[in-house]
């Protein structure tokens, strides 16, 4: 069971981050069915939107069941879905959990998820009480790589074939972020 009465709103400067609706379908299938912005991804594209609606459900189950919470990453002028960012693998007694995001490729490279990861990394830490916080990102992953470095995450190590993508094992570098090294949050 969740531990909010409710799911967090989160705003930032030009963004809110809220909970993932039926109505964002377009917008949830417009993102997971871009075969290359989910080269790293670890999932199929999605080939309808009625698997949209069923990743929304998936996200929705998470919340509800108090394993994973994912928010909706929204244009704050329009409302508008453009990706989506959020924790899943909790552990509640370890205080540890596993950070994961993806964004619509017509908005890379302005900041965005920059801004929407330093906002739940910040509640991550303050009001869940996390203690860790992972990244698990490809090598071959730069972007990805190179943005949990400029949030204050250290490289840990490099986990041999430790994501199955389709028939496929992939090699995985696991990052961490401890509260007490989170000088930002």
């Amino acid at each position: 069971m969740n531990s909010f009465e409710r799911f967090p709103v989160i705003d930032t400067e030009r963004l809110s981050l809220r909970p993932v609706q039926q109505k964002d379908a377009a917008e949830i299938f417009s993102t997971f069915s871009d075969a290359e912005a989910l080269i790293y991804y670890g999932m199929e594209p999605l080939k309808n939107e009625e698997e949209a609606y069923s990743l929304i459900e998936a996200f929705d189950k998470g919340y509800t069941s108090g394993s994973a919470i994912r928010w909706g990453i929204t244009l704050k002028e329009e409302d508008k879905l453009i990706g989506t960012c959020g924790f899943h693998n909790w552990s509640k007694t370890d205080m540890r959990t596993e950070l994961g995001y993806e964004l619509n490729r017509k908005y890379w490279s302005q900041g965005y998820m920059m801004e929407s990861l330093q906002a739940i990394l910040h509640f991550g830490f303050n009001s869940m009480e996390f203690n860790r916080i992972a990244a698990v990102i490809r090598p071959e992953n730069s972007p990805s790589r190179d943005l949990v470095k400029r949030l204050g995450f250290t490289e840990e190590a490099l986990l041999k074939e430790y994501q199955k993508a389709g028939s496929n094992f992939y090699d995985m570098y696991i990052y961490s972020l401890l509260k007490k090294n989170a000088k930002l949050y």
